[in-house]
């Protein structure tokens, strides 16, 4: 069955991204608990503000009726987007998906007028960095640091659009 990627924003698909988040990066990745609670407050006090607002988006990877995958894209001010959250299941990764969801941000970051986007992520991401430096993502600066139960390499990247 294919995936199809959708524009969502509200409670249920928050939730979803929430516990993407939490079954995959906590089990691959060895992160506590305190990484899936930092990712619902981010998104909680995002949604608090308004968002999704017109410059902004959530888009949820779905397969047959199940998330599979998402990704957003939030203002930050002073014409910087910034891209976030996102998260492949293990069976979907390889698919192109993932790809498609940056090309989504990409896409809606043009046409609302941002100049540059800004991501955050962490070395052991190896395929999700490599997909933003194949979009022209350049990294910005790098730091080691313990964060979510683990020390790792904090990383910033960036695109001028």
């Amino acid at each position: 069955m294919e995936v199809q990627i959708r524009a969502g924003g509200d409670a249920e698909d928050v939730n979803s991204v929430v516990r993407l988040h939490a079954e995959i990066y906590e089990a691959e990745f060895g992160l506590d608990t305190s990484f899936a609670a930092d990712v619902a407050t981010q998104l909680s006090e995002l949604r608090r503000s308004g968002w999704p607002g017109q410059r902004e988006g959530l888009w949820i990877a779905e397969r047959g009726g199940a998330a599979v995958g998402s990704i957003t894209l939030n203002d930050e001010g002073g014409g910087l987007g910034r891209l976030g959250h996102l998260v492949l299941t293990p069976e979907t990764r390889g698919s192109g998906t993932g790809r498609r969801l940056v090309e989504h941000v990409l896409e809606a970051a043009r046409a609302s007028g941002y100049e540059r986007l800004a991501l955050f992520t962490f070395h052991d991401l190896s395929d999700a960095r490599r997909l933003y430096e194949s979009a022209g993502f350049v990294k910005v600066s790098d730091e080691r640091t313990v964060r979510w139960g683990r020390e790792m390499d904090w990383q910033r990247y960036e695109l001028e659009l």
